[in-house]
């Protein structure tokens, strides 16, 4: 065999043993992944079986409807909302893919019945004991806000739900207006208590388990715009004009709100409109 082969013939053998050594490597870092990832989901396994069990009441068909849609502050909205807007979310294709299902959804969005959940200090508040009305007063915000791909979505239940145009502040950029919001009534339901003691002693113990349920369908949508020129920003030329305003709101019909307590076992307070 001429030097020159022999030469490409164990270039060739250790090349390929550089190849089988990689593949191996490969593999073996596959494993670990594979071996993590089964750590990783036996973990959550466990710390979810560790979980204590939490005892929800079981509701009627009006407060718990079959097939509502739950909405949730700072969560993504229901797939659809943004169909009772003019806005389509998205760009290029996947605007022109919402476009088409805009008819279906705005159809089904308005045939939907909705419902949210708020607990204490997260959108129920109680308010301090008035011995003169022997009552505590449990106040519910009046709107919730989610988010899809057209931005900030607010839905609310309290009248009148008004854009709320803050003043400038320090922290504002130079000749730049604040952003508005949208702001609504909140919904108040006194609880009677005989005396301060007792009313104390619910909001110390039960109160922090309170929670309002709202069940609704859907009304009419708004949108609050304020298009201001501003200051572009780093010290750039020229003006923009941007929209300051408040965005969209939807504003819905009230089905009911039932107030409660101990995981909704215990009704405070079960208020229908129909």
């Amino acid at each position: 065999m001429s030097t020159s082969r022999l030469l490409f013939t164990v270039l060739m053998v250790a090349l390929a043993g550089c190849k089988s050594g990689s593949d191996r490597m490969k593999e073996r870092q596959k494993a670990r992944s594979a071996e993590k990832q089964a750590q990783e989901a036996a973990a959550e396994a466990a710390r979810k079986a560790a979980e204590p069990k939490l005892d929800w009441a079981k509701l009627d068909d009006f407060w718990d409807p079959p097939g509502a849609v739950k909405i949730s502050s700072g969560k993504p909205c229901p797939d659809g909302l943004w169909a009772l807007f003019p806005v389509t979310p998205g760009e290029g294709k996947e605007q022109e893919a919402n476009e088409a299902r805009r008819s279906t959804l705005l159809e089904k969005v308005k045939g939907q019945t909705y419902y949210v959940q708020l607990r204490h200090d997260q959108g129920v508040t109680l308010r301090k004991y008035n011995a003169k009305k022997k009552t505590l007063t449990v106040e519910v915000e009046g709107l919730v806000e989610c988010f899809d791909g057209a931005g900030l979505l607010s839905v609310a239940w309290g009248e009148p739900a008004k854009p709320y145009r803050p003043q400038h502040g320090e922290d504002e950029e130079a000749g730049n207006p604040p952003q508005s919001v949208w702001r609504a009534m909140p919904l108040l339901f006194p609880i009677p208590f005989a005396t301060a003691d007792e009313a104390k002693a619910f909001a110390q113990k039960d109160g922090i388990g309170t929670i309002a349920r709202l069940v609704f369908t859907l009304g009419k949508p708004d949108v609050d715009k304020k298009v201001q020129k501003t200051a572009r920003p780093n010290g750039e030329e020229g003006v923009d004009e941007l929209d300051w305003g408040a965005g969209r709101l939807v504003r819905v019909k009230v089905l009911g709100v039932r107030i409660s307590t101990d995981f909704e076992k215990n009704a405070l307070v079960e208020k229908k409109t129909e």
